[in-house]
C-alpha cells in the first residue's frame, strides 16, 4: 500500500500538536476484570480531554421528569498511531491520567481505529 501524499505533513503536524498538548497516561490491559497477562502495562504520552459533568435522565435527555439522573465524565484518547503503532484496545481496558490531580481511572467504552490519523478511545469514568 502505498501512502497518500499528504501523510508525511499530517504526521509532522500531528507529532507538534502531541509535544505541546499530550500528557502522560497508564494504560491498564483488561481480561475479564483483571489485568491481561498477555498485554503488559504500559505508559504513553496521548491527548486526553475530558468534558464537565452533565447530568442526564437515564433515557440520554435532560428531561426534568426523569427522577433518576447520574453524573457522568465522559472523555476521548487520541493516540497518535504512528508513535505507538503495536497499542491493540478492547472495550473494558483502563486509562489513569498520571498528570492529573487523584490520578483519575477512566474505562474503554468505544474504539475508533477506522480513522487515519489517530487511534480514538471514547473513555467513561472507571
Amino acid at each position: 500500500m502505498q501512502p497518500a501524499r499528504y501523510h508525511s505533513a499530517r504526521d509532522e503536524l500531528f507529532a507538534a500538536v502531541d509535544e505541546e498538548m499530550a500528557e502522560p497516561v497508564r494504560l491498564a490491559f483488561m481480561k475479564s476484570g483483571v489485568v491481561d497477562p498477555d498485554r503488559p502495562t504500559v505508559e504513553i504520552e496521548a491527548m486526553l480531554r475530558v468534558g464537565g459533568d452533565k447530568e442526564t435522565s437515564v433515557a440520554g435527555s435532560a428531561a426534568q421528569s426523569w427522577r433518576t439522573q447520574i453524573a457522568a465524565q465522559r472523555g476521548e484518547l487520541s493516540i497518535d498511531p504512528v508513535k505507538y503503532p503495536a497499542l491493540s484496545f478492547r472495550r473494558g481496558d483502563k486509562v489513569k491520567a498520571l498528570s492529573r490531580p487523584g490520578e483519575p481511572w477512566f474505562e474503554v467504552l468505544a474504539i475508533d481505529d477506522r480513522g487515519m490519523a489517530r487511534l480514538v478511545l471514547q473513555l467513561g469514568e472507571a
